[in-house]
């Protein structure tokens, strides 16, 4: 049961309010005579309700006493007063009434008054304590979080936005957000990135302009609507992805670094290759080139078309394990010299299988010698169980051998390289990636220097 502090100076009106007080059901929590007293035992007493008389003896009245005591803590206040002016109404409106009861009056006007003003101390609590809550999750968060009313002109922002455009409170609230907040998605230029305010928005990737300095960030925005649907503004939420793109740019950096070793490696292997094989000198890199091109004209993916690269530039490390004799032999070599050179994409599986590369790189290697029909070697393999990478070699180095100069032939030219793709496309090779290789030389203007 709630707790009544009275506050009037009139004896024998005390006590008929004493009584109306716990005739309605309500606890007494004192009855006192002036202001003084009132502020001096508010803290021991802890009422939850005062109903102060406004016309008081002594230097404080009811109005200057309920203010005194509100300075310090919260509680409603309901007016007891025989005077009805204009300008007693005024004073007790500018304090913050809950209440105010004309003398003489009935039981039902107390408790119709006391019922009230409880009640509606009890709302605005909950609102106080439901956005204390709301501001302290807010200002604890990292992100800004901007809140713009109808017009567009701000009206709330937490500790991390004032922070991030380096601006106080009375600097932002009540501004056009387009002239407080610029968003642009170009880092040296302030152009704002429109946002509509009528639909969830969400930008990556975009800068903040705060004063002569520039924040990469993501941003959302989201629609506040009243009860009835009616639009009522925004909330801004911008994130500050500084770190997260500096993490990006190492990230990067660390990436370009492998990278550029891995090719290094690359080409000294390939170098190595070329050593025992001087008549073949650059087959490797000009097949690779072949088959990134196709790979490029068949619209298949940047992954795809990495690997086909790295792959063809060491298709033929297998041949570091051939003697040179029988690489070099000037003549036509015969079944046996030719199984053992047959070896080589075998060879070059096993030296790259253990080699953790981002792509199949191995396993193109060991096939780039099989064929659609299955007559090809070392597996057999037929049609899709060969790596279309290694269908793509495959086609790009049978051109490349062809058109050029080899020790046992001379070039027979690209003509002809083409002629025997096409007589033997859909069974040794993939058609549409024969088709492809001689559109990039005849269509495309592509050009390689056999």
């Amino acid at each position: 049961m709630y707790n009544i502090l009275l506050v009037e100076d009139d004896r024998i009106t005390s006590k008929l309010i004493q009584k109306y007080i716990l005739d309605i059901g309500y606890y007494l929590a004192g009855a006192v005579a002036s202001g003084e007293e009132a502020v001096a035992i508010i803290n021991e007493k802890e009422p939850d309700l005062v109903l102060m008389d406004i016309n008081l003896e002594g230097k404080l009245d009811g109005i200057e006493s309920a203010k005194s005591i509100n300075s310090t803590i919260s509680i409603p206040f309901v007016y007891i007063t025989s005077s009805s002016d204009y300008s007693t109404i005024e004073r007790a409106k500018e304090s913050n009434a809950y209440g105010y009861i004309i003398k003489p009056f009935n039981k039902k006007d107390l408790r119709a008054a006391i019922e009230m003003a409880l009640l509606r101390h009890q709302m605005e609590r909950k609102v106080k304590d439901n956005e204390n809550r709301v501001s302290t999750i807010l200002n604890s968060i990292i992100d800004a979080v901007i809140v713009v009313d109808e017009s567009g002109d701000i009206d709330y922002i937490n500790a991390a936005a004032g922070r991030m455009l380096n601006l106080n409170k009375d600097e932002i609230l009540g501004k056009p957000i387009n002239e407080t907040v610029r968003l642009g998605s170009d880092p040296k230029e302030g152009d704002n990135v429109f946002f509509p305010m009528s639909m969830n928005y969400i930008e990556f990737n975009n800068y903040l302009t705060a004063g002569d300095k520039r924040v990469p960030v993501d941003f959302t925005s989201t629609p506040l609507r009243m009860g009835n649907g009616k639009l009522n503004g925004a909330v801004l939420v911008v994130r500050d992805i500084t770190q997260q793109v500096e993490y990006d740019r190492r990230i990067q950096e660390s990436m370009d670094t492998l990278t550029r070793a891995m090719y290094g490696t690359i080409e000294a292997i390939t170098k190595t290759v070329e050593t025992r094989d001087p008549y073949t000198a650059g087959h490797q890199k000009k097949v690779a080139d072949i088959a990134k091109e196709i790979a490029r004209d068949m619209g298949l993916s940047r992954d795809i078309i990495e690997s086909v690269n790295l792959a063809g530039q060491i298709h033929d490390l297998g041949k570091i394990a051939i003697p040179s004799e029988i690489l070099n032999k000037p003549g036509r070599i015969n079944e046996i010299e030719f199984a053992l050179i047959k070896t080589h994409s075998e060879m070059g599986y096993e030296i790259m299988k253990n080699i953790d590369f981002p792509w199949p790189i191995a396993d193109i290697v060991l096939q780039h010698h099989e064929k659609i029909d299955g007559s090809g070697y070392p597996r057999g393999l037929k049609g899709d169980e060969i790596l279309i990478q290694a269908r793509i070699i495959a086609v790009a180095d049978v051109l490349e051998a062809m058109a050029s100069h080899r020790p046992y032939r001379a070039a027979l030219g690209i003509d002809a390289a083409f002629a025997e793709l096409q007589k033997n496309s859909g069974t040794h090779f993939d058609s549409e990636i024969v088709e492809s290789c001689i559109r990039i030389f005849k269509e495309k203007g592509f050009t390689v220097k056999f």
